[in-house]
């Protein structure tokens, strides 16, 4: 897949959900919504229905929700009053919540849906790395190999690679691979190591069967909820100077992007679960601008009984809002310094 494709792809539907979650909820609650758009930029199409202005912008990486109340200018044009059933002010503050709350669970439900197809997913056994004259490289075996059967057994896993090479107490074993998908036919004779362990000299990966469909969702949620640990260890560990701040931008997102969809759809699916794992996590740090922000602001009005004041409500997010910018300028940095840096050597 073309890289820039893949990256417009990825990074475009994490954020589409997103607003999706954010629109979708305002709706059924029947808080108006002024636009939601697809993409960014200039629009391309855009049509008026039931109160709400659709449109596809040509940008297309992700897009927006305007809400009803959060947006002044809109609001103005609209002749919207704070006592209008559709402002997102009025409501009560449970639907608020819900509202904010939905955009970032979006991106957990989209992980969750990404790790349950690859769940699906049987992965072969694939060689990764040869020992140098060892016996496999001699017989013709290359990187990128797929190992199907040994002696006319179909292999599985790795460890059915490990036992019936084991099992040949040396004698010449019969080899079936796909290599760049034709079938290739290798005999290899193992040979006994230092250590009395018999070997061909293959470093494998993969080998693993997938899940039935009825056990995906369950293992795609498992597996989102190891994601989720580890990246909040990870942040915290930043946060508290135990590990280095790592922190990726623009560019360094679309090479990662362009590098997993080079190694096939089972990566870039991965990759793209793991962004969204990132962003909902982000999004719910308590920084104004973010949708933690707004929480943060919803939970204020719970304690205080009353909501802050617009202009207070402003400055925080102006403050918030070039926090965000001078973070992203810094993983910008961080990313120009990452791609010189072999020629810095």
């Amino acid at each position: 897949m073309n890289s820039l494709v893949a990256f417009v792809l990825v990074f475009g539907t994490i954020v589409f959900f997103h607003e999706l979650g954010h629109y979708g909820t305002a709706k059924l609650l029947g808080i108006g919504v002024h636009e939601f758009s697809v993409g960014f930029g200039p629009a391309l199409v855009s049509r008026r229905w039931r109160g709400t202005r659709y449109s596809v912008r040509i940008v297309p990486l992700g897009g927006f929700c305007k809400l009803a109340g959060m947006e002044p200018v809109e609001d103005e044009q609209m002749g919207l009053q704070p006592q209008d059933p559709r402002h997102f002010g009025g409501r009560p503050l449970w639907q608020r919540t819900l509202v904010i709350l939905a955009g970032p669970l979006m991106n957990f439900v989209q992980a969750v849906v990404f790790l349950a197809l690859i769940s699906t997913a049987t992965i072969p056994v694939e060689v990764v790395g040869l020992e140098q004259g060892g016996p496999a490289a001699r017989a013709g075996v290359q990187p990128g190999d797929v190992i199907v059967a040994i002696d006319g057994r179909a292999v599985a896993e790795t460890g059915d690679v490990n036992r019936w090479v084991t099992q040949s107490q040396g004698r010449p074993i019969e080899v079936r691979l796909l290599r760049d998908g034709e079938p290739v036919e290798l005999s290899i004779r193992p040979e006994a190591q230092r250590d009395g362990i018999t070997r061909i000299g293959v470093q494998i990966v993969g080998g693993s069967a997938g899940v039935p469909w009825w056990r995906a969702l369950p293992e795609g949620a498992a597996r989102t909820w190891e994601m989720t640990r580890a990246l909040v260890v990870g942040i915290w560990s930043m946060i508290t100077h135990r590990a280095p701040v790592d922190v990726a931008g623009p560019v360094g997102i679309f090479q990662v992007v362009s590098q997993s969809a080079e190694r096939g759809w089972l990566s870039l699916l991965t990759l793209a679960a793991l962004l969204n794992v990132n962003l909902g996590l982000l999004n719910l740090l308590p920084i104004p601008a973010l949708d933690g922000g707004w929480l943060l602001f919803l939970g204020l009005e719970g304690v205080r009984g009353k909501p802050l004041a617009p202009e207070q409500q402003g400055w925080v997010q102006v403050i918030g809002f070039a926090f965000l910018m001078a973070l992203m300028l810094f993983a910008t940095y961080q990313d120009i310094l990452r791609l010189f840096h072999p020629f810095a050597e």
